[in-house]
Parts: structure tokens; sequence; C-alpha cells
């Protein structure tokens, strides 16, 4: 309206819909940011080059004050994660000699975890430097390059209980490699929540989640169905995200773990028969959560 802005289809999260106007563009500076996926910059040149280089030089001439060398567009950089030095699969490593190798493995199945988890997870350990006496737990992308790792500590002295890839969460889908966008979707907090639950699952490697998030994309561009399996105390969350994810049309279950404090400390059994009695989301949660919030006197 004020002839300065206009939105357009974000070339990173709208796959091409026309009437997903979310990139807004400042016409006098080229800057411009989707509010959706985050996409942003202050020079178009970058994202046109990155999207649509056969259009860059038709952009150049119409729209731009200054020519602008191709060459001289800087590269979005990519953060990598490496595996730590000495990393071993537990899987292949059942009969270790060694002492916190073998204890990282009793720990593992004090948790529940069978030699299927062991593949299945790719579950490790090392018996030197930070990762000793820790239970690692990577993840791979769908291209099956290591995105994650956490290394979970097996001693309940260790003053750090996790160690954490440094790299932005939001850019992770863990395990995507092992996902199947076309089928229900589970969603938990933690690695070690996912370790309990069906194939066909991921974490959010904590609590926070928004349409920022690499994971949240991709569920709305493939129009996955979602079950919620979030901790009790994430009860206000889990409301806002089954609305985030429904107002873009997806479907929403969200599971009930009962009296357990997350999703790890249940039984595989038990988490197929919550996961079985599962409700679908609706507008009127939402409503009924607030209402008993009042009720509580845990809003005001």
């Amino acid at each position: 309206n004020d002839g300065l802005n206009i939105a357009v289809s974000c070339p990173k999260c709208s796959d091409g819909r026309s009437n997903k106007k979310k990139l807004v563009i400042k016409l006098d500076t080229d800057q411009h940011q989707c509010w959706v996926c985050d996409l942003k910059g202050s020079n178009l040149s970058y994202t046109i080059k990155k999207y649509y280089p056969e259009s860059l030089d038709e952009y150049q001439r119409r729209f731009s004050t200054r020519k602008i060398d191709k060459n001289d567009i800087q590269e979005e950089t990519v953060e990598t994660v490496t595996a730590p030095k000495g990393f071993l699969l537990l899987a292949m490593n059942l009969s270790s000699k060694d002492p916190d190798v073998a204890e990282t493995i009793r720990y593992a199945r004090s948790r529940g975890l069978t030699n299927r988890d062991f593949w299945h997870f790719r579950l490790g350990t090392c018996k030197t430097g930070r990762y000793r006496r820790r239970l690692i737990i990577p993840s791979f992308n769908e291209n099956g390059e290591l995105n994650y790792i956490v290394g979970r500590s097996i001693d309940d002295d260790t003053k750090m209980k996790y160690l954490n890839a440094k790299v932005p969460k939001k850019n992770v889908v863990f395990n995507e490699i092992n996902i199947d966008w076309k089928k229900e979707l589970t969603i938990v907090e933690g690695p070690m929540d996912l370790t309990k639950c069906d194939d066909n699952a991921t974490c959010l490697l904590g609590s926070h989640f928004s349409e920022e998030y690499s994971l949240f994309q991709n569920i709305v561009k493939n129009s996955t169905p979602v079950v919620l399996a979030l901790d009790p105390d994430m009860a206000e969350k889990t409301q806002k995200y089954a609305k985030s994810l429904a107002s873009y049309g997806v479907q929403v279950r969200v599971m009930d773990i009962g009296d357990f404090d997350d999703v790890g400390e249940m039984s595989k059994d038990q988490f197929f028969e919550a996961k079985v009695y599962a409700k679908k989301w609706s507008t009127e949660d939402r409503l009924y959560h607030l209402i008993h919030s009042i009720g509580s006197g845990s809003i005001i």
C-alpha cells in the first residue's frame, strides 16, 4: 500500500506456490526477508543468483542501481559437523574389554536399548577425550551426511550431562535419513526420547520449534501428518506448535505420556500404547487448555 514494500513467493520455502507471498522486499534498498523461513539479505543479487541464476542479468539490467560482478557475490557458508576422534560403533564392540566402553553399553541397555537400536541409531562412544564415558547419538541428513551429534554422559555426577554440536538447531532435521515425509511423523524433545519411538520419528533437540526451523518447513512442504509427544511441562508449547502446524493444513495429533517425565522414561511398549490413543488436535483443544490454565491459576 505504501508503494515501497512488495511481497512475493519465497524461493526457499513456498515451493512455487504463488499464493504464499511471504518474502517482503524493500524496493528502495533491496533489503528482503521471509517471515516464515527467515531467508533474508541486503542484496537481492545474491538471493537471485542462488535461486534463479538465469535471471540475474535481467534483474541487474532492469532494477539494480549498480553493476555487480557475479564473481564478487559471496556464497553462503555451511557449518560442518565431524565425528569425535576415536569414535567407535557400539554395535561392533559389544564384547569390548575396555571398561569405559563396557560401561557405556551397560548404560544403554539400562535405558532399554537393544542391539537393533545400536545399529538403527548408529550409537557410539570414545575411549579417550571429551566423549569418553558418553553415549554418542549422531544425526545424518537426507544425503547421509553427519549434521549433528549428541554425547550423553553415563555418569550421574558429570557436570555437563550433554555435549552438543555447535551448529544452529533450527537448521538440523535430526536423523532425516530415517524419515519418510509421506508417513505420520512422531516428534519428541531429545535424542534419548527418540530411542523409544517408532522408526518414523525425529526430535526438536530442545523445546523450541517455529516456522523458521527446517523441520517445520519440511513438514509443511510435504503435508506430513504429525504426532507431538512432548514432555508434560511443555503443554502450553505443545498447543502453540499444534496450532502453528494446523494453520498450514498439517494434521496434528497430541500424545499424552501420562505420569512419565518424558518419552525417554517409557518402555517401547508403553510408547506404542500411548501413541494409539493420541488425539487429533483441533482449535477447541487450545481453548480448553486456556480455560484450564485460568482455572488452575497458571496464567492471567
